[in-house]
């Protein structure tokens, strides 16, 4: 088993995690913490029972998973294990078990108290997804509660550490120095935004040394854009020298297998999501190009509902998305902004739980057994009118009495992992003979669009040719195409 920059901390860690309920762990992204804590975990109470290690993303749980499962020399689903959305490699000799945030909170509904977990491990969590800050925030009440043997540890890269030790207080803090090379940064200025494929591949090409060992990294929002770069890679001749793959967590898992595999004998192009910049480390990386661009959820008033925007990324998310180019000697980032501009990106980014709509999160809870919401340890509390209209919703679908506490219908509508609008919608169409048709309509309701693209323009004439003129509602097209 290789070193690794934690391994240095080992002693102080599991000294940490023996003194007390809760330990905070800060250390840069590819120093190894997401896979060697956990083992560690395990080294300081080895009979408390399993390491629950929470991920932002699907990917990175599997992947992680894998990893520590080969360097024991074991297949994944002995030892080490994940479970993520309609996929879990786990047996009954599971000890370290990989899951998304989103997975436990809803295993957290049947078994509230956690039985037979020991630790569980919050890792990544300067990304403050909603899950990660709900599930901090359920942990820590359940600790203070029903649970006190159960102990909690929280990774970060990037985070006001001081806050969070005093909100986890009292908290052991360990902190991990990277092993890091210097990034030179060039910035290529401002572009048109419908341009942004091009000029990555421009940088790309203008930035390629075919006789230097080792990968290109590229950032763009969302897997549209990613086709759109890997065309644009293509015309540019990248492809005569070097691989050119995709990475984003719609990809079957061979695919997303290649793009993260540590074979530095073939150079590769790698056009990735921010799951690269943090939750993943690409071996041998020496050039990364940066959009500057990420597809983040907020609130959408005038739907209702989360909806994927496309934004810029803060200061932070740059400097971690730099980083990646330095892990194995020194690298260079390519930003595709302006230098002038960058002072004015947000320093970090906005935790989700003060921008997005709570009002899933507010029924899981309720069915979970927590009667107040807003009375749990909350890193950063819900702003007030946030909370009211997650209630308002919640009551108009049923799933609230008019005191806020949780009716039958709201029990059924928590069993759905979707927005309590989509869960409503389908338990009113069992009634109706129509659950099918209703799945349907939520799927296009938050799913992507079905017309094919040639180039940057929309076959629209699909339209006609499928229904000719009489086209009454967008919504009512979109389901006979699908059934079509």
């Amino acid at each position: 088993m290789h070193q690794l920059p934690i391994d240095s901390t080992r002693p102080e860690i599991v000294a940490a995690l023996r003194n007390g309920p809760r330990a905070l762990i800060a250390a840069p992204t590819g120093s190894g913490k997401s896979t060697r804590v956990p083992g560690m975990a395990l080294e300081a109470h080895p009979e408390a029972g399993q390491v629950v290690v929470l991920e932002p993303r699907r990917l990175a749980a599997r992947l992680l998973a894998r990893w520590v499962a080969s360097e024991l020399g074991e297949p994944v689903g002995r030892t080490v294990g994940y479970e993520v959305r309609q996929d879990r490699q786990i047996s009954a000799e599971t000890r370290i078990r990989y899951v998304t945030e989103g997975v436990l909170l809803r295993q957290m509904l049947d078994r509230a108290d956690l039985p037979g977990v020991g630790t569980v491990i919050l890792d990544e969590f300067h990304e403050r997804h909603l899950d990660g800050d709900l599930g901090l925030a359920r942990l820590l009440h359940l600790q203070r509660t029903t649970r006190p043997d159960l102990r909690l540890v929280v990774m970060s890269a990037t985070l006001d550490l001081g806050r969070l030790e005093r909100h986890l207080a009292p908290c052991e803090r360990v902190t991990s120095e990277g092993r890091t090379f210097p990034v030179e940064i060039a910035y290529a200025g401002p572009g048109r935004a419908d341009d942004l494929e091009a000029r990555a591949a421009d940088a790309v090409a203008a930035h390629l040394d075919p006789g230097r060992p080792g990968h290109v990294l590229v950032f763009m929002p969302g897997g549209r854009e990613i086709g759109r770069t890997i065309r644009a890679l293509e015309d540019c001749g990248v492809t005569r020298t070097h691989a050119v793959l995709p990475l984003h967590g719609d990809l079957p898992p061979e695919a997303q297998d290649l793009a993260v595999s540590g074979d530095l004998s073939a150079p590769r192009v790698i056009v990735a999501t921010n799951v690269a910049e943090t939750s993943i480390t690409i071996p041998g990386v020496h050039t990364v190009v940066d959009s500057g661009r990420v597809r983040r959820a907020a609130y959408d008033p005038r739907r209702g509902i989360n909806t994927l925007w496309i934004e810029e990324i803060s200061q932070a998310s740059a400097d971690q998305r730099a980083g990646r180019a330095g892990r194995t000697g020194p690298g260079r980032c390519i930003r595709l902004w302006a230098e002038a501009s960058h002072a004015a990106r947000p320093a970090h980014d906005v935790p989700e739980v003060l921008r997005l709509d709570l009002a899933e999160a507010w029924l899981m809870l309720l069915a979970g057994g927590v009667e107040r919401p807003e009375d749990l340890p909350w890193l950063d509390a819900p702003a007030p009118d946030h909370v009211e209209r997650a209630r308002s919703l919640l009551t108009d679908l049923g799933a609230v009495d008019r005191k806020g506490r949780l009716t039958e219908m709201g029990r059924r509508m928590a069993r759905f992992p979707l927005h309590p609008r989509f869960s409503r919608m389908l338990l009113a169409a069992e009634p109706f003979g129509c659950v099918r048709q209703a799945c349907r309509a939520a799927a296009v309701a938050q799913g992507r669009r079905v017309w094919q693209r040639t180039g940057n323009r929309e076959v629209r004439d699909q339209r006609d040719l499928l229904f000719g003129d009489r086209v009454e509602s967008d919504f009512l097209v979109h389901l006979r195409a699908m059934n079509y």
